[in-house]
């Protein structure tokens, strides 16, 4: 009689047990998805307001170019080269907005995790495309007239300058990558950028919930 007694008194704390644990991980579960959703949505708000701020910039360029008129070739090349390179800047960002907006914290941590992952890569891309006009800063002052002109000012100052410029963007745009996030150059430029700690943070919180499931 004692056995059955101490086997039903085993059997009750068991059952109690496993429901404080489940109502433990559904907790922690809802917690962990709140503040990932929360960091999130802080994200996708900047990255409305930068974009909105990226297409009033490219606005702004494509008029100054329809100004010119190519009047000034350089002038107008240099300008389109800097507009093109912040629309595109402008569409990777709007992907990113979409891509937060559309994540169902219903869904599996996993599936969650590979579009995080899918976000956290694509962060590389916008600063790889914005250096690729630093070069064009350096041009659009340039006229027919300078180069007819021979003046040795515009061949040893603002030729060197620009190819320098050249060479920094092209350097930046083909190290700045996922591969060598190991470097103290990536670190500073683009893992220390509220865009990427953002999206780390939110993948944090949902590994926090894979962890409590693999210690349970």
């Amino acid at each position: 009689m004692e056995d059955i007694e101490l086997k039903s008194l085993w059997k009750a704390q068991d059952e109690k047990l496993n429901k404080t644990l489940k109502l433990n991980q559904f907790l922690l579960e809802s917690l962990q998805k709140q503040k990932a959703e929360s960091k999130l949505n802080r994200l996708a708000r900047y990255k409305t307001g930068v974009t909105v701020l990226g297409i009033a910039w490219t606005l702004f360029l494509g008029l100054l170019v329809y100004g010119n008129g190519f009047k000034n070739p350089f002038f107008s090349i240099s300008v389109l080269m800097i507009a093109l390179c912040n629309l595109v800047a402008v569409v990777i960002y709007i992907t990113h907005i979409v891509l937060i907006k559309k994540l169902d914290y219903s869904n599996s941590i996993t599936d969650t995790q590979k579009k995080l992952i899918q976000l956290q890569t694509s962060t590389f891309s916008i600063g790889r495309i914005l250096w690729l006009q630093l070069p064009f800063y350096t041009t659009f002052f340039w006229s027919s007239e300078m180069i007819a002109a021979n003046d040795i000012r515009f061949w040893l100052i603002a030729v060197p300058v620009t190819l320098a410029f050249t060479l920094i963007a092209v350097w930046l745009y083909r190290n700045l990558t996922p591969q060598n996030a190991h470097k103290k150059l990536v670190k500073a430029m683009v893992l220390s950028s509220t865009e990427y700690t953002s999206v780390i943070k939110a993948r944090e919180f949902l590994a926090d919930i894979e962890n409590f499931k693999t210690t349970d």
